[in-house]
């Protein structure tokens, strides 16, 4: 069980990343989202972190449902003057912050640790908290698409489970077989299209060497052949009959045994795998490229630290720098299904070295590093409101109300229409 992780880990290794109390008691003002996931993970770390550094504490606040939740929250706060000193945000959000003068620059204090290599971060990982060149936001807990399998229900089609098709055609008519032998109740295939910040829509798109924002950053790219071959895609998925689960009710289906093959990111392996028991056979697989160089884009979040004083910020990167450790990311891979951003952590034999050969479901995410690429955050003040309007288009698609040759035109418009001007 997750609360007895770490139980056996030596006392060196723990107080390697311990501090002498250096100053006056400190409370911390800290922010998250997801609480259905991240509740037990995050007073498990905050006492864990407080047992090595008693002069800090940390005082929650009350958790948001998501991500764009917490943009919110974090802005409204920000006319208040009332930041949270940390918070987890989106890894998509991070322009979002620094572009309003919010998020303290780790550079300084990366530096003044021995520098990321030496912390352990992962360098494809720890390269997505930049912005415009600068280091904002630290992994703590990465996500990939991949796809959730009912092995028992794929082999009663007749199908194996190891070698599902890797194009999106094939594995909706798999759906479709599955759902047919299996009878009454039983969903065959699911995409879980609504996912925070467009991203599984952004997975298809991405899958096919696509990308969302031009380099430039202010500007579209998704009108090209591989966006319009992701809204398709999306359209293919409502024509096939499949359902609009909301993305509680597909997980619920997963794991109750009534969804074959459900596509949603890895965070939610553990819990998955913790439902299910020995009740059927539980296998994760990898979000299919549909051409050889395309890309995923890494999901989750990251933690920013948003305190304006000087020595709060100091207390404020020794907890960001303890959850994005060794013993953090530890912590967060068994209570969570997500990714770890820290490779010491993964190395570690008294850590998680065993833990991947023990859990292969989580070791697919892993596989996917190195395809992994950033998760477009579009730019300017209608940010939020653009994931919106996307989100609203996407819906259209696999509802089947409106096929993709028409709604490429009118998302384009309304995501234009709300794009700041590139300046220079």
């Amino acid at each position: 069980m997750p609360r007895r992780v770490l139980r056996g880990v030596g006392a060196t290794f723990l107080a390697a990343f311990a501090i002498t109390p250096a100053h006056a008691e400190m409370t911390l003002d800290v922010l998250y989202t997801t609480p259905g996931t991240f509740n037990a993970l995050q007073q498990e770390l905050a006492k864990r972190f407080t047992e090595t550094h008693p002069d800090i504490k940390v005082k929650f606040r009350n958790p948001v449902a998501g991500y764009e939740e917490g943009a919110q929250q974090i802005l409204r706060d920000q006319i208040t003057g009332s930041v949270p000193d940390v918070a987890f945000n989106g890894i998509n959000q991070i322009g979002l912050f620094v572009d309003r003068g919010l998020g303290a620059p780790l550079d300084t204090f990366v530096a003044a640790d021995g520098g990321l290599d030496k912390l352990g971060y992962y360098s494809t990982l720890a390269a997505l908290g930049q912005w415009k060149g600068k280091l904002y936001g630290l992994p703590f807990a990465v996500s990939t698409p991949v796809l959730y399998v009912n092995a028992d229900l794929v082999k009663k089609a007749g199908l194996a489970p190891a070698a599902l098709p890797k194009s999106w055609p094939e594995l909706v008519a798999a759906g479709q077989k599955i759902q047919a032998s299996a009878g009454a109740g039983v969903t065959g295939f699911y995409y879980q299209w609504d996912q925070t910040g467009n991203w599984l829509l952004q997975s298809l798109v991405t899958s096919r060497a696509g990308h969302m924002l031009k380099a430039d950053g202010c500007t579209i790219a998704f009108n090209d052949d591989a966006g319009m071959w992701a809204l398709k895609t999306l359209e293919s998925f409502g024509k096939s009959g499949m359902p609009n689960f909301g993305i509680s009710q597909a997980r619920q289906s997963f794991v109750a045994g009534s969804l074959a093959i459900l596509v949603d990111s890895t965070s939610y392996v553990a819990a998955a795998d913790r439902q299910i028991g020995n009740r059927f056979d539980f296998k994760t697989v990898a979000f299919p490229l549909s051409t050889p160089d395309g890309k995923l884009p890494a999901g989750g979040n990251v933690a920013m630290i948003f305190a304006k004083d000087a020595e709060r910020r100091k207390a404020a990167w020794e907890y960001v720098k303890f959850v994005t450790g060794p013993i953090g990311q530890t912590l967060m891979v068994n209570y969570t299904g997500y990714m770890p951003g820290n490779e010491i952590a993964v190395k570690s034999p008294e850590l998680l070295g065993a833990f991947y050969a023990k859990n292969p479901n989580h070791m697919t995410s892993i596989q996917q590093l190195p395809v992994l690429t950033d998760w477009a955050s579009f730019p300017g003040g209608n940010s939020l409101k653009i994931i919106e309007v996307i989100k609203s288009h996407t819906e259209s698609l696999v509802t089947g109300k409106r096929p993709a040759a028409e709604v490429m035109p009118s998302l384009v418009q309304d995501v234009n229409g709300l794009m700041p001007k590139c300046s220079g």
